[in-house]
């Protein structure tokens, strides 16, 4: 009898164990509730260079992504409403923790391994048909897409936004490739009328894939052009309160 009470509490505890490993794992309560939101502009045909920004930037990415931090992914296309989600989950890791709380943690290190490899191939996979299958439109709502997104997930609170994109709207609201630096505060003014920036105080933007024209041959803009653009784009998050906005060819993290 006495025998059977020492060996039974082992039993409990082994499958007690089993059962947390065969079960799926909820990684985001293991961080501290940071997400993070990636858009993927697929209104212009990836050449070369594009293909190898992007790829650096999505490797950067990963990277500085911490166990239990979500990303989510969207792509961006010539109508906001069209937007497409591509990716959401939280990566696999374990909350650093002591000796006896450890004890009695569902979080298994082993599985967690094994899970953030598989969450890594899963990144690839999404993001991979944007470099494999082209896709090119008319026009680019990117505005009305911040906007959509930063309503969307505002419960989230994401603390970055990062954006692979060259930020040239060509829509109903606005066409960058005429922009003069005199419209940009009675744009910015009709967006804010129209509800178009949406606060996002606090968080980080990170733009990459900027410097180069919407045409086939992808040509760098001209400094007017992108001198213009680049304005705009800084007074549209300076209006939405965003802590920090930086914009540029590479993804600065």
């Amino acid at each position: 009898m006495r025998l059977a009470s020492l060996i039974f509490p082992g039993l409990l505890l082994l499958i007690s164990w089993h059962s947390a490993a065969a079960v799926q794992q909820d990684y985001c309560v293991q961080g501290d509730g940071t997400s993070v939101l990636f858009l993927i502009d697929r209104t212009s045909a990836f050449d070369e260079q594009d293909k190898k920004i992007f790829a650096n930037g999505v490797n950067t990415l990963f990277n500085e992504l911490n166990s239990g931090d979500r990303l989510i992914i969207h792509t961006l296309t010539e109508d906001f409403s069209e937007s497409k989600k591509i990716f959401d989950a939280c990566r696999p890791g374990c909350r650093q923790q002591g000796m006896m709380s450890g004890l009695f943690s569902q979080c298994r290190a082993s599985v967690a391994k094994v899970d953030e490899r598989k969450y890594m191939r899963e990144i690839l996979t999404s993001v991979k048909p944007m470099i494999s299958r082209q896709e090119d439109y008319p026009n680019s709502e990117i505005i009305e897409t911040i906007s959509f997104m930063a309503q969307e997930y505002e419960r989230h609170k994401p603390s970055r936004l990062i954006i692979f994109s060259d930020m040239i709207e060509h829509s109903r609201l606005a066409r960058f490739g005429h922009l003069k630096e005199s419209k940009i505060p009675a744009l910015l003014d009709k967006l804010d009328k129209l509800d178009l920036i949406r606060p996002m105080q606090g968080v980080q933007v990170e733009v990459f894939g900027f410097g180069r024209d919407h045409s086939t041959k992808r040509q760098g803009l001209k400094a007017e052009q992108k001198r213009n653009i680049e304005r705009f784009w800084q007074a549209y998050f300076k209006r939405a309160g965003v802590t920090e906005f930086h914009l540029g060819r590479n993804l600065n993290l």
